[in-house]
């Protein structure tokens, strides 16, 4: 389960980067573009920071995981519509599951 966790932590992060292409659409400088895309990498490596955490202790990536799920749902559920949650806060709480799933597996 610790694998299955954490190769879907890495594939998650990497669809993250999927956002990271709006920044060119735009008329805007060389300079302008290489900043916007290092502001939108910003949350994939925070994410492939927390799987390399998760991977070493699996009860924190549960509960890490979790929490930002509920937290993205929550904070966004009167602005978004309901596929924003479904793409975003789902592989999170997935990944919580799969985590949770390893740690019982390991204790």
């Amino acid at each position: 389960w610790l694998t299955a966790a954490t190769g879907t932590g890495v594939c998650y992060a990497l669809a993250l980067l999927i956002f990271a292409g709006d920044v060119f659409n735009k008329n805007q400088g060389t300079s302008q573009t290489i900043l916007d895309l290092l502001i939108h990498f910003i949350p994939t490596a925070i994410v492939l920071f927390l799987v390399i955490i998760a991977h070493q202790r699996p009860l924190f990536g549960f509960i890490i995981f979790a929490i930002n799920g509920l937290v993205y749902i929550i904070t966004g559920w009167a602005n978004l519509h309901w596929t924003a949650h479904v793409v975003i806060a789902g592989p999170l709480l997935v990944l919580s599951m799969l985590y949770i799933m390893a740690y019982k597996s390991i204790k």
